[in-house]
């Protein structure tokens, strides 16, 4: 008899994994992650039929020699729908077309639909692929269980292409998990060794109630304290309450974060969810809330995936991936799949993530059914990209089990209204904090008054900024900030900040600052709005190039943070030079705060801030890119909605617009030695992790400019500032500036 195998090793083939083995492996662990929201059968035929086509003697002779590429995938893709047929499964057309899409995309990502069969590609092409190696032979190895019921998904004609596409994802990515994960564990026992442990919620919850009660022992009775102690208790007052959609509206310094927390925590335990999954807009922050987590729940608790995160274990290994620790492979490998119990993420991680078509970013999606998402300044969505945004939201909430928490200073208005035709159904979106609490609890915060300077110049606002001995300036663009801060000179206590400076940079400048406020120290800073969202720093002034109605109760939520004074100062005006002209939406978001401003007499009250975001929506297109709409025109004529323009929707949907690159400082002696390192190691993945807390983001179009100023290209795909070349050690990398691209002049 034939013996058919899916993995070879280095021995004889008396080691290597059987075929049969590995389908019903990975159909097993298949179906126990789709079981979460119900598809544990489509699970398990995707994993049955995903390497069907390994049973060819083609297949088998590539194991034996290595050469030459065998398509395997399309034999499952196409047998499945023939199979769906024969034995009477209902709504062949549509069912087994959505387990296509899974098993063909499982190795090169989910494919488009296709118009037509010529669609080089496509999912109509590969069904349509003839001279497929024969793989009859699995009829003797195979046994099928009964077709798969379709799980009852919420579901509307409008919607129906975005709901079935959003199946297809969390299917593929329960098929594309569990077969890494069952071919890890035959192909690298150790490595898998170092999966799971993670305490369960159960412990979570317990160890964070205890560390809030140590934390309550110490806080002052003061009035700010005793509205954060009431703001804790609304939430867990609010957590027995059924899953689903919650808004915490928390003034800035409302001590959101642990009491966000403490509703997920208690809420996953009350209802026998799995995790919490905190998604944060920056990576600033992320690092702030990830520290405060892991000093309540303890440092092997949190799971902190972004691309600045490096593992404390890593760091002793100077780069080498093969020398890090049990505890750092363990928190790296988990980043792949998400099996932490608590994530803490970036919001472009999770948002894209939802809306790839590759399994390494789409093979986490199953671990999001069933836990809390806790969306931190939900209000920092993008518009451009706001109609899919709270879709994927929505099903999320509406067919896969999961909890959503909106968590903000400046609720964005998410029902569904006016031209935010995809958001929430009035009703569905329960605030934890009760209606009649809300006014006196963000009377405590009121601690700032808002006040119009008008037009100024730079000149103006300098000689402003230097009347006051502790000031924060906030402006709307990078060039802006260096050319205020210039105009302001040299000087003790002076600071810049902005994403030209590399983030280790910026991380020592803001410690910096906190040890001169603390010490009572003059401090004057200029910032971009990166340090607006949850940067813990309290300034009894502050300065606000006009903007929307959220950054600037943002940049107010570094005024008087503590309450020290009886009101702090922030003064709102125009640059003399303009908006920022790469971005008209900045002009809009002003223009809507002007007419807020005339409206409300207290601008960040939860009313004023739903009329500014209702209002906005108004002039905005919510679906830049036509989502929405290309799943609609793909499925145009046809009765039931089965093409999905995967690939293109991947390239599409996008947080940021991809037309930045990335340039290494070679800011001081740690940087140097992992630059060395990059250049002449094989395995570099470890190294680039590090290297990130050195990296800046500039535009393409300014590429020449550096190579001209002597940025230098490594391993023919990384620009290195060598010695520091162009950075100022007080503004960062300088590209349009010549002045300081002198070898050596950036190092300090």
């Amino acid at each position: 008899m034939t013996e058919y195998f899916a993995h070879t090793t280095d021995g004889g083939k008396e080691t290597w994994q059987p075929l049969i083995t590995h389908l019903k492996s990975v159909a097993d662990l298949a179906s126990e992650r789709a079981t979460v929201f119900g598809a544990e059968g489509f699970g398990y035929w995707a994993g049955l039929m995903h390497d069907i086509g390994k049973f060819s003697g083609a297949f088998q002779r590539y194991l034996e020699t290595s050469k030459g590429r065998v398509d395997h995938s399309t034999a499952g893709a196409q047998l499945i729908r023939r199979l769906w047929r024969e034995r009477g499964g209902k709504n062949e057309e549509i069912f087994s077309t959505l387990l296509s899409y899974v098993i063909a995309g499982h190795h090169g990502g989910l494919p488009d639909g296709g118009s037509t069969s010529a669609d080089l590609g496509s999912l109509l092409a590969r069904l349509g692929k003839p001279d497929i190696p024969s793989f009859d032979a699995w009829q003797g190895e195979v046994e099928l269980s009964e077709i798969p019921q379709f799980p009852k998904l919420k579901c509307n004609k409008k919607t129906a292409a975005f709901t079935l596409s959003f199946f297809v994802r969390m299917i593929y990515s329960c098929l594309t998990d569990a077969d890494f994960l069952d071919t890890e564990a035959f192909c690298d026992g150790e490595k898998a060794a170092h999966r799971g442990q993670w305490p369960n919620i159960e412990t979570l919850a317990d160890t964070l109630k205890v560390s809030i009660e140590e934390m309550l022992k110490e806080a002052k009775e003061t009035p700010v304290n005793k509205a954060r102690l009431e703001i804790l208790g609304h939430c867990r007052d609010a957590a027995p309450q059924k899953p689903g959609v919650f808004s915490l509206t928390v003034p800035t310094g409302g001590g959101k974060t642990l009491s966000s927390l403490s509703f997920a925590l208690e809420h996953a335990r009350t209802h026998g969810l799995r995790r919490i999954i905190y998604v944060i807009p920056y990576t600033s922050i992320i690092e702030q809330n990830a520290d405060v987590f892991r000093k309540a729940l303890g440092d092997d608790a949190v799971l902190e995936h972004h691309c600045n995160y490096v593992h404390p274990d890593e760091e002793k290994a100077g780069g080498d991936e093969y020398r890090d620790s049990y505890e750092a492979k363990r928190f790296r490998m988990a980043t792949e799949n998400w099996e932490a119990t608590l994530v803490v993420t970036t919001a472009v991680q999770f948002f894209e993530s939802l809306f790839a078509n590759r399994s390494s970013r789409c093979r986490k999606l199953h671990s999001i059914a069933g836990s809390v998402v806790i969306l931190d300044e939900a209000q920092m969505l993008p518009l451009p990209l706001l109609q899919p945004s709270v879709m994927a939201l929505r099903e999320l909430t509406n067919n896969y089990g999961a909890t959503l928490v909106l968590c903000t200073a400046t609720q964005p208005a998410l029902e569904k209204f006016g031209a935010l035709t995809c958001g929430f159904p009035e009703g569905v979106i329960r605030e934890i904090i009760p209606l009649d609490r809300k006014e006196p609890i963000f009377s405590v915060f009121a601690r700032t008054k808002v006040m119009n300077l008008g037009t100024l110049s730079d000149a103006e606002l300098s000689e402003k900024i230097q009347a006051e001995r502790q000031v924060l300036c906030i402006v709307n663009t990078r060039n802006h900030a260096r050319q205020v801060f210039d105009a302001m000179g040299k000087g003790d206590g002076h600071y810049h900040l902005s994403a030209r400076m590399y983030p280790a940079h910026r991380r020592a400048v803001l410690k910096k600052i906190r040890e001169r406020l603390d010490n009572n120290l003059s401090c004057r800073v200029v910032s971009t709005s990166l340090i607006e969202c949850g940067v813990d720093v309290d300034f009894p002034t502050v300065f606000r190039a006009v903007a929307g109605l959220d950054s600037i109760a943002q940049a107010a939520g570094r005024c008087n943070r503590e309450g020290r004074l009886e009101l702090g100062s922030v003064y709102v005006f125009k640059p003399e030079t303009g908006m920022p002209k790469r971005a008209p939406g900045f002009q809009r978001r002003a223009e809507v705060y002007g007419m807020v401003a005339e409206e409300h007499d207290d601008l960040f009250s939860p009313e004023a801030v739903a009329s500014f975001f209702t209002k906005l929506y108004q002039f905005e297109e919510l679906d830049q890119k036509n989502i929405m709409e290309l799943l609609i025109d793909a499925n145009k004529g046809t009765a039931f909605p089965t093409s999905f323009p995967f690939c293109e929707i991947n390239t599409l949907y996008r947080f940021i617009e991809n037309d930045m690159v990335s340039v290494i400082v070679e800011g001081d002696e740690t940087a140097r030695h992992l630059v060395s390192q990059l250049e002449y190691a094989d395995e570099i993945s470890g190294i680039l992790r590090k290297l990130q807390a050195y990296t800046v983001q500039v535009y393409k179009t300014e590429l020449d400019k550096l190579f001209e100023g002597g940025v230098v290209p490594v391993r023919g795909q990384f620009y290195i500032a060598r010695q520091g070349i162009g950075y100022r050690d007080d503004v960062g990398l300088c590209s349009d500036d010549p002045t300081y691209w002198q070898a050596g002049s950036g190092i300090f």
